[in-house]
């Protein structure tokens, strides 16, 4: 694993500038190797590189995950004039961070002038620790649903405040088996007579799906009675009391009885393509993050895939990469895919900068 850093000459000031490279020794990097008892054998290769353009965005990303937002913010209007959409994106999100409003918008004219296109809008940033009330977290099932549905929607909850809404969107699964349709049955039986509210998506291909599943034979309860937990879920009355009497002669069992509670609202499936029972990171990620990062390897224990939403990390600190990446590479020695979504662009540019790209596929958020 390659991981590149910016070395300045100790012995001038930071204001004389490195001469300007010449195109042939642009791709010129020493390399050093480090780590070679990592996890698979996997080395660390540090990459020397020069004073490209590419390696003063790196120098930018390093320069905010070390706590210096004015020096970062200096040099990145330096780079403004080379186009390079990278640093734009990053004094955007610099700006949104510290909510500094009246500097993105100038910033916005300036970036519509200059590509002749759309700016992003101001939004400000939320505080991961306030609960939105009313707001919709969303829970995109995945294609398939096992008997690991359980476990993962027990996290999702267990992460929600009082008064939340989760919005369980079914619109990608294609394939369910007995055990994957008891664990959401169970979920919602067990969750109706709480305060959470629900909104679904996709309602109607989940409802198809379990209909063509559905027959008087053992092995096929699960179905049924996910299937009953849905038309109460939306408040389809008839519906429920019209398969309450099919699986009550299917089974010569007492079917469920019908309760008055607030149906969920049916709505379009969220914007999002990717699975929403990630671990979330939040804040500064620091020596202070030792709890978050033994949360997230529990977490990673069951799970062949492994999605860290970072949309809530406001910095990596540098002195704490090597230990993030150390994290990284036990996950990958476990034989996990490693996923890293919804991250800044001044975060997924050190990432980039430091070889983290070379562990997870990386999802950064989109600038709007």
């Amino acid at each position: 694993m390659a991981i590149p850093f910016f070395r300045k000459d100790r012995n001038k000031p930071d204001s004389e500038q490195a001469p300007q490279q010449k195109p042939e020794e642009a791709g010129h990097t020493d390399f050093v190797t480090l780590g070679a008892g990592s996890p698979g054998g996997l080395g660390i290769v540090v990459e020397e590189v020069g004073g490209s353009e590419g390696s003063a965005i790196d120098e930018a990303a390093m320069l905010y995950a070390s706590n210096q937002p004015d020096n970062t913010e200096a040099l990145l209007k330096s780079l403004l004039t080379s186009n390079d959409p990278r640093a734009w994106h990053m004094l955007f999100d610099l700006y949104r961070l510290n909510q500094r409003e009246a500097d993105f918008e100038k910033l916005a004219l300036e970036f519509a002038m200059r590509f002749e296109c759309s700016p992003p809008v101001w939004k400000a940033r939320e505080d991961p620790s306030r609960k939105t009330k009313g707001v919709a977290r969303p829970l995109v099932l995945p294609a398939r649903l096992d008997g690991g549905i359980g476990a993962k929607l027990a996290h999702v909850l267990a992460s929600l405040g009082k008064d939340a809404a989760l919005q369980l969107d079914f619109s990608q699964v294609a394939e369910i088996d007995e055990a994957g349709a008891r664990g959401i049955a169970d979920m919602l039986d067990r969750t109706r007579k709480t305060k959470l509210k629900f909104q679904v998506s996709g309602a109607n291909s989940i409802i198809e799906l379990l209909k063509s599943r559905i027959r008087p034979e053992p092995g096929t309860q699960g179905y049924w009675q996910m299937l009953l937990a849905v038309y109460q879920l939306l408040g389809r009355q008839e519906d429920f009391e019209n398969l309450a009497v099919d699986f009550a002669v299917a089974f010569e069992l007492s079917p469920p009885s019908w309760e008055n509670v607030q149906a969920a609202q049916e709505v379009a499936p969220p914007a999002s393509e990717m699975p929403s029972d990630a671990f979330a990171l939040t804040g500064v990620i620091s020596e202070a993050s030792q709890n978050q990062l033994a949360k997230l390897m529990q977490y990673a224990e069951s799970r062949p895939e492994v999605v860290i939403d970072c949309s809530a990390v406001t910095r990596v600190d540098y002195a704490f990469v090597g230990n993030l990446i150390g994290q990284l590479m036990q996950l990958l020695g476990n034989g996990k895919t490693i996923t890293l979504q919804g991250q800044n662009a001044l975060v997924n540019e050190l990432f980039r900068a430091m070889g983290i790209d070379q562990l997870a596929r990386m999802v950064p958020a989109k600038l709007t």
